[in-house]
């Protein structure tokens, strides 16, 4: 071992035994010190396959010869490289979110479709020690709970850092050793991006006065994945994910815990699905208080809904609206977008019927539909789906309430309903 990054990568690359990589590659200096590593030490390390995936954001003029470079670097390493385009502003200007959580949010989206498409085991960033200081100031200024202060906003068992115990003059030291060509990201000079003022701003700074003082802050962040695992092991809500979009669990058991376990909870579910900010969980927990069905509208078109038995997240698209016409002799209707079939027979398959679901002063049987739902506590965004059937203006037939064997509701495959 010619370098003291390879000392240290050497021991943690050992997991990656009979394993099919995916390596993150960007062509700056981190992600292209991983990568030449993997590739020299694949036999050593009895690496199945590597391989290189760029995701070209188009964010700066010289994006597309960043992945000229990349895709170059590769063929000398004699990697294949998969490269792919996102559209940051697109999702910035749909969603609301910042560029840097746009790019991040695509990024992965891209990395975990290839995954599961080429059925490979892990995806490697070049997320380093660095990185992981950064990550913390960037927490603590944006006022994260003191349990949510180490890691980082993805965190699974198929993204691996091996880089973590390395920091920046590591890897430079490495990439001097090697003579390894690389590219700049001009922007991370630009310093209204709050991930670079705190790299050439807090931490350069703590760099140049005590370096020492970098090691407690990695301890302070040990602590803080200590208390988050000692929660998760005290404070289980288990939660069932009907669908990547759709998720559900039991208000009751929430709301056994107190006040600061509940914010953990709802803090560890929800961050796994978009960036959760204080004014979000304060606005959950006070929906959790009422005694009425709550909706709070979330980032990235996510809902909570508190109701009468469960709370729910899901994106709004659950509760669009849809009428669809059933035709004569026609045995059933698909609806993709709530994942549901529904299958006619006897009389109804021969009629035409409307097919859709409840609106404002609804009835049915002479009592207003609403005040039904209510009666019998049918969560709202059951309501808000279930299937209602229409024969010449009048109501027929509602999924949850009525009993009828020539009208079935069956569920298609990834459905949220049980």
């Amino acid at each position: 071992m010619n370098t003291l990054y390879e000392k240290i990568l050497f021991k943690e690359c050992n997991a990656y035994k009979n394993k099919k990589l995916i390596v993150a590659f960007s062509g700056g200096k981190d992600s292209l010190s991983i990568l030449h590593f993997l590739v020299k030490n694949k036999d050593l390390l009895s690496i199945s396959d590597i391989i290189a995936c760029h995701i070209n954001h188009q964010i700066r003029p010289d994006s597309d010869d960043d992945e000229k470079f990349a895709k170059e670097f590769c063929d000398k390493l004699n990697v294949k490289i998969y490269t792919y385009k996102i559209d940051v502003f697109d999702y910035v200007k749909k969603y609301k979110v910042s560029i840097e959580e746009a790019a991040r949010i695509l990024r992965y989206k891209k990395l975990y479709d290839l995954l599961n498409d080429i059925k490979y085991d892990f995806i490697v960033t070049a997320h380093h020690k660095d990185d992981l200081i950064e990550n913390f100031f960037i927490r603590v200024f944006r006022g994260t709970p003191i349990y949510n202060l180490s890691g980082f906003n993805i965190n699974d068992d198929v993204i691996k850092r091996p880089l973590l115990n390395i920091n920046r003059e590591c890897i430079e030291e490495y990439i001097d050793y090697y003579q390894l060509p690389f590219v700049v990201d001009k922007s991370n000079f630009d310093e209204k991006y709050l991930r670079n003022w705190v790299r050439n701003k807090i931490v350069k700074e703590i760099k140049s006065y005590n370096k020492g003082f970098l090691n407690n802050i990695i301890r302070l962040i040990d602590e803080s994945k200590e208390l988050s695992d000692y929660l998760k092991r005290k404070c289980f809500v288990e939660v069932n994910e009907l669908k990547e979009d759709f998720i559900y669990f039991s208000k009751d058991r929430l709301l056994k815990y107190d006040e600061y376990e509940r914010k953990f909870i709802l803090n560890d579910i929800l961050r796994c699905y978009f960036k959760v900010e204080k004014k979000h969980i304060s606005s959950i927990l006070q929906s959790l208080y009422k005694n009425h069905s709550k909706r709070v509208i979330l980032p990235e078109n996510y809902i909570f809904e508190k109701s009468y038995t469960n709370c729910y997240l899901y994106k709004k698209h659950y509760l669009k609206d849809f009428e669809i016409i059933k035709k004569e002799e026609e045995k059933e209707i698909i609806l993709p977008f709530i994942n549901k079939k529904i299958v006619f027979s006897g009389i109804y398959k021969d009629m035409q019927l409307i097919v859709r679901n409840r609106r404002n002063g609804d009835r049915f049987k002479g009592k207003k539909l609403k005040d039904i739902f209510i009666d019998k506590k049918i969560d709202l965004i059951i309501r808000d789906t279930s299937v209602i059937i229409e024969n010449n203006g009048e109501i027929i037939w509602v999924e949850n309430i009525s009993e009828n064997e020539d009208i079935k509701i069956e569920k298609i495959e990834g459905g949220y309903y049980e």
